[in-house]
């Protein structure tokens, strides 16, 4: 870690006070000659060890993507996919790679890793998650592109590796809660402004990060006009934060109450689309008692 200037200053002031031959340089003013030498030197050595830092950090970073074999090997060589494009073997020898870097093919936008094992056979699975498109707006890819990123990892992962790579439709998150307001402005106003701090929630989470109760609640306590978020326990259905998640082969898992926290199976959350085989799961607006506060 770098040090300071002024750390550095000090040093070089008690070096250059031990040496006899410097003595007569000795000044306590910080504007002498000697001083401002010391100083200056000070402030590029400074520099090199923050370049330095930084450079130590990126190499770190390097070496740490380049440990082939790694889960995160995997997630960083699902990122690089280029759909349609073919792999070749690189002229090292060491590898695959693509002929050339095409960004527009890169299909996979999020790529994260869960390691799964059986206790029976003591065999442990790699489970690669990838979506598509941008934090909030994120989908599952298509039947023919998951065939072909399969094929792809398949192509490049190491003898006696099991990977599986999944991609489903987003989990539905269904906020079962009781929020109070000051009754300052309208219902639909508050409605609105509920419905926007959840879909910056989605936003903000990480793919395949942890999903905190406490932080949905948070959300909507930050919420201008709200004084109060309540889990009924006694409400039928029971009041809670609930998640309808997707298996890989597409079917619609039920819903299921959180408790402290959770992973979406897809890695990221969503609100019901009201369509299809979602028409009897409710928005957030269904899903949200809105009371006004009386105390």
């Amino acid at each position: 870690m770098a040090r300071s200037i002024n750390e550095i200053y000090k040093e070089i002031v008690a070096e250059k006070d031990k040496r006899l031959e410097l003595s007569e340089y000795k000044s306590d003013s910080k504007v002498s000659v000697i001083n401002g030498i010391a100083w200056f030197v000070s402030a590029a050595i400074y520099s090199f060890e923050t370049i330095m830092d930084t450079f130590i950090v990126d190499i770190n970073d390097i070496i740490k993507d380049r440990i082939n074999g790694t889960p995160s090997y995997y997630v960083n060589a699902a990122l690089k996919y280029q759909h349609g494009d073919k792999l070749k073997i690189k002229d090292d020898g060491l590898g695959f790679g693509y002929e050339k870097t095409d960004e527009t093919k890169r299909i996979i936008t999020q790529a994260s890793y869960q390691e799964s094992s059986n206790p029976q056979s003591l065999d442990t699975k790699l489970i690669l998650k990838v979506a598509t498109g941008t934090n909030g707006k994120l989908s599952p890819l298509t039947e023919d592109q998951l065939t072909q990123v399969t094929a792809y990892i398949n192509q490049i992962k190491f003898a006696g590796t099991y990977i599986e790579v999944v991609s489903r439709k987003g989990d539905i998150i269904i906020p079962r809660l009781t929020v109070f307001y000051d009754g300052s402005v309208m219902e639909e106003t508050m409605r609105s402004a509920l419905d926007d701090a959840l879909n910056k929630f989605i936003m903000e989470t990480k793919f395949n990060s942890a999903i905190y109760v406490s932080s949905i609640v948070s959300c909507l306590m930050a919420v201008e006009h709200v004084t109060d978020v309540y889990m009924d326990v006694n409400a039928v259905p029971q009041q809670g934060v609930y998640i309808v998640s997707y298996e890989s082969d597409g079917t619609q898992s039920e819903e299921k109450r959180v408790g402290r926290m959770t992973y979406a199976s897809s890695g990221f959350l969503r609100e019901s689309s009201k369509e299809g085989e979602e028409k009897d799961i409710p928005n957030f607006r269904e899903s949200i008692v809105l009371k006004v506060d009386s105390l």
